[in-house]
This record gives structure tokens, sequence and C-alpha cells, in this order.
């Protein structure tokens, strides 16, 4: 009896990371909420059913927020608290 060939799982990977977290510049994270907003709970100027950002700064300020941009639109510039931020692995 032959048996089904296994396929890898390509479900891409992600995991929160520390308030104190560093070395975040230049790297894709992951959207955890389709309503970003920043540590005041202000609403985030992206663009709607964007999930994956790029982060700008390095580690969250001393308010846990993270600077990112789209993939596609550096100049387009959010400020996003960080516990609604996954970094992929």
């Amino acid at each position: 009896m032959a048996r089904p060939e296994q396929v890898p799982d390509q479900t891409p990977r992600f995991r929160q990371f520390r308030y104190d977290a560093t070395g975040l510049a230049g790297k894709r994270l992951r959207l955890l909420t389709d309503m970003p907003t920043n540590d005041a709970g202000d609403p985030q100027d992206l663009p709607r059913g964007i999930t994956d950002v790029i982060a700008i700064d390095d580690t969250p300020s001393v308010f846990l927020n993270v600077r990112v941009h789209p993939p596609d639109d550096p100049t387009r510039v959010a400020l996003v608290a960080w516990d609604q931020l996954a970094l992929y692995e």
C-alpha cells in the first residue's frame, strides 16, 4: 500500500517579541491586528488589509512603539505598539 507523500508545511511562522528586543530594523514584521494603533490607541495610517510591515526602529521606543512602513512604500511611516507586531522566523 502506497503512503501519501508528505508536503512540508509552508505556513509562515512568526512569534511575538519582547518589549526590549533589539535588531528589528529592516526586518519584516507581521501585524497581529487589522486596526494597528500606537501606545495611546490612535489608529495608524496603513493600507486596509495589510498584514506585513518593515521595521524602521532597531528596538521599541520608551513608549513601546515601533516605527514601521509597508513593504512597498517606505514613505508611509506608522507608529505601531510593539504588542501588535510579531517577528517572522
